[in-house]
């Protein structure tokens, strides 16, 4: 007759797997840390650096790095960052995507992530930056020559506005160190990435809940798209805001079972994070949608300048 585990069972073998995994990183912590390789583009400093098995591309503002992606080569179908496994979330509302877009490449670790996970998906990345797509393939581990994983640089915006096909999922995550150029955060663009969805698709946009931004953010994105969900990460400081162009909403136990439908193409607890789904509103509702400060003819040359006034730092409209 096999025994029940006891409480204090359990939590014995927690702190004796926690133990091992604070003893492991700080194994890893000590480990010195060595630059692969610098660039300069016109967009960005780019440093690719590995420390132990982990190699990470920062982006360098005013002396300032920030994390743009981390891949450990120990583990290469994993996500390694909390905020990339939060953004798994539109799976919990459209668990069948076939095509997907991911909008901002940085080390390519949720494309790969899929790619690897979800036999046959298709997927398209666009990437402002050639260098960031450039030390990507060389460092990460992202193909450059698959077929059904095609990667693109162009401005974002142009790239939606110009597509013909529409995607199922599409992925939102151009940041350039902490901001996001202009025109990819305004009505317009939102408008034009709801017309680029399939009839179930979904957007899934990465947001720092923390930031000024994020209130003109929420406000902005819920006057666009007809289904709205919010995800919080483990850490509390980011949100995953997922929005669906169907009729009808998702309710809450259906959440859980796609989570459950799902759950064998991921290496983590997505039933975790289908409970860090929350309803109350996060942000004050009031404040003035974000709307382009050109017209539609001169999009060209808009995304041009926004995306330079970004590198550092956004001087956003919002008075």
């Amino acid at each position: 007759m096999q025994r029940r585990p006891t409480r204090r069972s359990f939590l014995q073998a927690s702190g004796a797997a926690l133990t091992t995994g604070l003893a492991a990183r700080a194994a890893w912590a000590q480990q010195p840390e060595r630059l692969l390789e610098e660039a300069h583009s016109e967009f960005n400093h780019i440093q690719v650096t590995e420390q132990g098995t982990v190699r990470t591309m920062y982006f360098v503002v005013d002396g300032m790095r920030y994390i743009e992606s981390r891949f450990d080569t120990a583990h290469p179908t994993s996500l390694d960052l909390d905020y990339s496994r939060t953004m798994m979330a539109g799976f919990l509302v459209q668990p069948a995507p076939k095509r997907v877009m991911m909008m901002g490449l940085g080390g390519g670790q949720i494309s790969n992530y899929l790619f690897s996970r979800f036999p046959g998906i298709e997927i398209d990345t666009v990437d402002i930056d050639p260098e960031v797509v450039r030390l990507a393939e060389k460092y990460f581990g992202v193909p450059s020559d698959d077929p059904k994983y095609r990667n693109h640089v162009g401005d974002g915006r142009l790239f939606i506005e110009k597509a013909e096909q529409p995607w199922d999922m599409i992925m939102l995550d151009a940041f350039r160190g902490v901001f996001v150029p202009y025109h990819l955060k305004t009505r317009e663009f939102y408008e034009a990435v709801l017309a680029k969805l399939s009839p179930e698709g979904v957007v899934v946009a990465n947001l720092h809940n923390l930031t000024r931004m994020y209130p003109y953010d929420r406000t902005t994105l819920e006057v666009v798209f007809p289904q709205r969900y919010a995800f919080v990460s483990e850490a509390g400081n980011q949100t995953t805001f997922v929005a669906s162009a169907s009729s009808e909403r998702v309710g809450v136990y259906a959440l859980r079972e796609h989570a459950r439908r799902v759950a064998g193409n991921f290496d983590f607890d997505i039933m975790g994070l289908a409970a860090r789904h929350y309803l109350h509103a996060d942000w004050d509702p009031g404040l003035q949608v974000l709307k382009d400060d050109f017209d539609m003819a001169d999009l060209e040359g808009a995304a041009q300048r926004h995306n330079r006034t970004c590198i550092r730092g956004c001087a956003y409209p919002t008075r």
